[in-house]
């Protein structure tokens, strides 16, 4: 749904989201009850809290051990940032990434 969302921003209009769920193969049914119900609006709200409590301004955003990581997204820097953050003093690791 998420790609469906991005690729057709001019139509997000509920009789809209109906016609991607449709298309998607979804039970409209359930998808137009909750929509009307506002199912998962209290979860959104958490999430953009915890946003902005984060200074989170898009996506993605990478935490390591719980602290931002303000560096390159590629493959090669997130991987020495992580090697950088790995325990040495019996730490947990904990990665995380509010594109999810």
């Amino acid at each position: 749904m998420h790609d469906r969302l991005f690729d057709h921003q001019d139509a997000l209009r509920p009789r809209d989201l109906i016609g991607h769920a449709t298309a998607l193969g979804l039970d409209t049914g359930r998808f137009a009850a909750d929509l009307r119900k506002h199912a998962g609006a209290a979860h959104v709200s958490e999430d953009v809290e915890s946003a902005d409590l984060s200074n989170v301004s898009g996506t993605p955003s990478f935490f390591i051990n719980g602290k931002r990581h303000y560096g390159a997204y590629d493959i090669q820097s997130l991987s020495k940032a992580v090697k950088m953050a790995m325990p040495g003093r019996n730490q947990r690791l904990i990665i995380g990434d509010t594109a999810g």
